[in-house]
């Protein structure tokens, strides 16, 4: 039976599906206006770039559209209840079912802090599948109803979620509310995270090896599949890394050496390339080019700059790199598409290229 009315079980749905949550203050009296029957759930990311955290304040009462969203997810994967009314995430836009340009009083806005370019850590992918699973399930709805922002803004040019395939996350949360209705799926979910992972990851394909095989470092856990590795570690959880991004990891020595573990799933941009955030730096793999490694002080100013695409979704400053570091006049230089870095033993740090 479909919901009508304030989705006022919010922090309730969300807390019995085992999720980190909280309520920010004044939530339940804020919005603009009731929300009617309930569609589904529109999902989108911040554009917060990386190291910052505006908080889910800045989503309940942001100072041009007021409640921005009802729902906030933070990096780490907590969810924070802002408000139950309308929220005017939405804008103009279509989508098969909903009404052109008023999709707000009919579907639950879902803002997770993410830059949109720094890819998905496991903890926020999940709890974000979790948690659309929750709703829309309480809602009584189906995956079908769980889009992003850029399927239905397109007019727009919103991109949001960022380097997401939702056709994968429907998927995904297709399979969690099997799960929450206490249906076992066709392949039995595995409470080992690797199993999981692989479950909820049919691009993979074909499992190469029975069971896990230790890492080199004696802590760490992998599986190899057609397609790629599931990696696992107690700081990053399981993480999928593509055929192309692993060939570049381990060309420079897998988790033992500077990059250490996955931490975050890939961003793929569509007929471009393949970028992955790992503990020690950047893989960012061009199609038809080796792949590069960004990493320290220059790695931190190339995301800095905007790396392969700004909060925006458009190209940046300088946009993929075509080396890797190098010595260059008693520092360090690494070369990109409009420009290269420069860092200096004083710790100066310069772009130069024909942009600038």
């Amino acid at each position: 039976m479909t919901w009508t009315g304030d989705p006022i079980w919010l922090e309730q749905v969300l807390r019995e599906a085992g999720l980190s949550v909280s309520v920010h203050p004044g939530a339940l009296d804020r919005g603009h206006g009731d929300m009617g029957t309930l569609w589904g759930a529109m999902l989108h990311h911040t554009g917060a770039p990386v190291g910052s955290n505006p908080g889910p304040g800045a989503i309940a009462n942001h100072p041009s559209l007021g409640l921005a969203a009802q729902l906030h997810i933070s990096r780490s994967g907590h969810w924070t209840v802002c408000g139950v009314g309308i929220a005017y995430h939405a804008g103009q836009g279509s989508y098969p079912g909903l009404p052109t340009n008023n999709a707000n009083p009919i579907v639950v806005g879902v803002e997770a802090e993410n830059s949109g370019t720094e890819g998905w850590s496991s903890a926020q992918y999940w709890s974000y599948v979790r948690g659309v699973a929750a709703i829309n399930r309480r809602a009584g709805r189906d995956s079908s109803r769980a889009i992003g922002h850029k399927e239905w803004a397109a007019i727009q040019g919103k991109w949001d979620p960022g380097g997401m395939d939702m056709g994968k996350l429907r998927a995904d949360v297709g399979n969690m509310i099997a799960e929450l209705n206490g249906v076992k799926p066709d392949v039995p979910v595995i409470e080992n995270q690797i199993d999981r992972v692989r479950f909820f990851s049919d691009w993979l394909g074909k499992r190469l090896h029975d069971g896990e095989k230790p890492c080199k470092d004696g802590v760490g856990r992998y599986a190899d599949f057609e397609n790629g590795s599931i990696y696992w570690h107690p700081d990053t959880g399981a993480v999928p890394i593509p055929k192309l991004v692993y060939e570049v990891w381990a060309a420079r020595g897998w988790e033992i050496e500077y990059l250490g573990y996955p931490q975050r799933f890939h961003v793929v941009y569509e007929n471009e390339g393949d970028l992955q955030s790992f503990q020690g730096g950047t893989i960012a793999r061009r199609y038809g080019t080796p792949g590069f490694v960004c990493h320290g002080v220059i790695g931190r100013r190339w995301i800095e700059e905007g790396g392969v695409r700004d909060v925006d979704g458009k190209p940046t400053t300088l946009g993929w790199p075509t080396s890797d570091e190098y010595d260059f006049d008693g520092g360090r230089r690494q070369d990109f598409e409009h420009g290269s870095l420069l860092w200096h033993p004083s710790g100066a740090i310069e772009i130069t290229g024909d942009n600038r």
